[in-house]
């Protein structure tokens, strides 16, 4: 069926229908996205598992009532897999989560681009191709298992690694989380005038960065984000002063001791108060440098928390200024979505740093800026879609 033939029934099923349609969606949605994350606490939880085939087959039966028939062969494709690890068939695990999320996601997302009449939507034309490679994964081997997780999540979410070519994006959203160094132009587009001091921050921060693997680029990401969330919010926060906290934002940190930094069993008490302290050293290298008193404080306060329980002062909401909140934000979506532990498959999708930073807005996070970078998040993922 055409695009204006889904059309043609959307606009004659009526405006409540299909308000009703997007509430009942959202309900499932969310309730999905709870039972995803506590799999992974209880991944042989059969009443989750059965509670999750429930919720998809829900929103499998609201797309049927509105006529979108070809999307439900990847509802279809989902519950397949669903049964596949309810019988033991293989293993729930962490990377099946973010499918899932990416999944239900893109469908509400296709939804709302047919319903804005938008006549080119790349997501309908891969779909066969993601149903296929959703059906793979339970046929693979335990060997070639990871690698047909990896092409399933690949085309939900191209920008995870790559983007592929028929994929026209506006260049800024393109590059958003690519480690390359930004040039001279596109920091312009975001207000920040190139001077001395980026140079010697940007000379700094790259052999910090080589302290751990895991940094590595992650500067030039978290700057293009917080760069796009200022500018979203239309840059309450000095850029010049964002961009050079985000180039010292670690300094201290880089300054630890190696078995500090590359710990991977619980941190001794001595050790966390070393992490404690690493805003403090960062602040200290900024604050003789007297046109950056404001990124100076920026780095002291981006691991402050909204509810007082951050570090190193335990300052409050009204207390922390805005461009830590946003380093907070940029900061822990990195950290989510490129942390080590998934270093050997992929990536961690964008989208599971948004749910995440959605449950604790208002506690950690600043809730406005949270909600100012899911606005960048959607305007993402429907130029992808």
């Amino acid at each position: 069926m055409s695009q204006e033939s889904y059309l043609y029934q959307l606009d004659n099923i009526g405006a409540s229908t299909l308000a009703g349609f997007f509430v009942n969606f959202t309900s499932s949605q969310q309730q999905i996205e709870q039972s995803l994350l506590m799999l992974e606490m209880t991944p042989n939880d059969n009443i989750l598992l059965l509670k999750l085939q429930q919720d998809i087959a829900l929103i499998q039966q609201s797309l049927q009532d509105i006529g979108l028939d070809n999307i439900q062969p990847l509802t279809t494709s989902l519950n397949k897999l669903l049964q596949a690890v309810r019988l033991n068939h293989l293993r729930f695990e962490t990377v099946l989560s973010d499918l899932f999320l990416l999944a239900i996601d893109d469908i509400k997302v296709v939804i709302e681009k047919i319903i804005d009449n938008e006549d080119r939507c790349v997501l309908m034309a891969r779909m066969p191709r993601i149903c296929e490679s959703i059906d793979a994964i339970e046929k693979a081997d335990d060997i070639n298992r990871d690698e047909a997780i990896k092409d399933a999540l690949l085309l939900l979410d191209p920008s995870m690694e790559i983007i592929e070519p028929s994929i026209t994006l506006s260049d800024s959203l393109l590059n958003l989380f690519s480690t390359d160094m930004p040039d001279v132009e596109e920091l312009a587009a975001y207000g920040v005038e190139e001077n001395d001091d980026f140079i010697f921050f940007r000379a700094l921060s790259e052999p910090l960065e080589s302290r751990a693997n895991y940094w590595r680029g992650r500067v030039h990401r978290m700057l293009r984000l917080a760069l796009k969330i200022n500018d979203q919010a239309g840059r309450p926060v000095d850029p010049n002063q964002l961009a050079a906290a985000i180039y010292m934002h670690d300094a201290g940190m880089a300054l630890l001791p190696l078995e500090t930094i590359n710990c991977e069993t619980e941190l001794s008490e001595a050790q966390r108060d070393e992490i404690q302290q690493h805003p403090v050293v960062a602040y200290e290298l900024l604050r003789y440098m007297k046109n950056w008193r404001e990124a100076s404080f920026i780095v002291l306060q981006h691991h402050e928390q909204v509810n007082g329980k951050g570090y190193p002062y335990g300052l409050g909401e009204n207390e922390i200024i805005d461009g830590a909140k946003i380093l907070a934000i940029v900061d822990a979506i990195d950290a989510r979505t490129h942390e080590r532990a998934h270093a050997t498959l992929l990536k961690r999708p964008l989208l599971r740093a948004a749910i995440e930073l959605g449950e604790n807005a208002g506690v950690q996070f600043s809730e406005k800026w949270v909600n100012i970078f899911k606005e960048v998040f959607q305007e993402m993922r429907k130029l992808q879609a």
